[in-house]
């Protein structure tokens, strides 16, 4: 009975976005992109300027950052939950 379990879920496993419809898929992999923006940005600050400790720049990563990381929790599925006995 559990061998049958992972094919039901789908290679990806029971948290894949492939579950997901369209337009969350869409916001998920835009959330994404801001975590992508917010590593590069800070990447690409650092290496042109040699300046690594900058309040302006930990300002403009953070912002992106934890937009995108908050934006791909909520738009992820709730976890199936049980229901409390009766």
């Amino acid at each position: 009975m559990s061998a049958d379990l992972p094919e039901a879920e789908g290679a990806e496993g029971p948290g894949a976005s492939r579950g997901l419809p369209l337009s969350r898929r869409v916001a998920f992999w835009g959330f994404a992109t801001l975590v992508v923006l917010a590593v590069a940005f800070y990447l690409w600050w650092g290496l042109s300027f040699d300046v690594w400790i900058d309040n302006g720049v930990y300002a403009v990563t953070i912002t992106l950052l934890l937009f995108g990381l908050a934006g791909m929790w909520l738009v992820l599925p709730n976890p199936p939950s049980t229901a409390p006995p009766p």
